[in-house]
């Protein structure tokens, strides 16, 4: 898999911002950290990526102390300036939302019935008698 060029350059980059991660989280207070990520670190500059506005602007007030701390990496050696921004909320689905979906009719949940009667697997034939049982009392609640 990683003769594929693509493949190992996306795995190598990987591996660099997971360290560029860690490197990062020892140098924010720990509960700032679980909110913070390196987005990308290219011809030094990073660009920081928070989950919430009042992390945005910890770091923000934070910025010199950070820029400080992440330049004794030797990974970090050639920052030159330090973005934040806010990561885009993770969209909510609506959980309200019911598929519904067309009743079996009577003549199929019938064949399941008779395909049951006609099977050697008791466990099987039993789950199938449950599932016409089921499709008849789909949606009567």
């Amino acid at each position: 898999m990683l003769c594929n060029q693509e493949v190992k350059s996306l795995t190598e980059n990987s591996l660099q911002i997971a360290e560029l991660n860690h490197i990062l989280a020892t140098a924010l207070p720990s509960k700032l950290a679980q909110f913070c990520s390196v987005a990308s670190y290219r011809n030094g500059a990073l660009v920081l990526e928070t989950r919430t506005g009042s992390a945005a602007t910890q770091l923000k007030f934070m910025q010199p102390q950070i820029f400080g701390k992440l330049k004794k990496s030797s990974k970090f050696r050639a920052l030159q300036n330090i973005n934040i921004r806010i990561a885009a909320p993770q969209p909510k689905l609506d959980r309200h939302y019911i598929r519904r979906a067309p009743a079996v009719s009577a003549q199929n949940r019938s064949l399941i019935r008779q395909t049951a009667d006609t099977l050697n697997d008791q466990d099987l034939a039993s789950s199938m008698r449950k599932l016409a049982d089921t499709l008849e009392n789909y949606g009567k609640n």
